[in-house]
């Protein structure tokens, strides 16, 4: 099972009709990088993920939030 970062990267990925290879080209990744990743077999840097959030266009932000603190707000 993925996390849902990555599924919404992936999603966002094929939303805009890129390959994986396409996005490891734009954000200076290997194509095996990214399938890795998508695939759940990767335990991606933060700056892995938003390089390749900012290549699909989208704001990536981090954030701590204490535990069973209400993300959905």
């Amino acid at each position: 099972m993925t996390h849902p970062l990555i599924e919404q990267l992936t999603q966002a990925r094929k939303a805009a009709q890129m390959t994986q290879a396409d996005l490891a080209e734009r954000a200076g990744l290997s194509r095996m990088t990214v399938q890795r990743l998508e695939s759940g077999g990767l335990d991606p840097r933060l700056s892995t993920l938003s390089e390749m959030a900012r290549v699909l266009g989208l704001q990536f932000q981090v954030s701590a939030l204490p535990q069973g603190a209400d993300t959905q707000t």
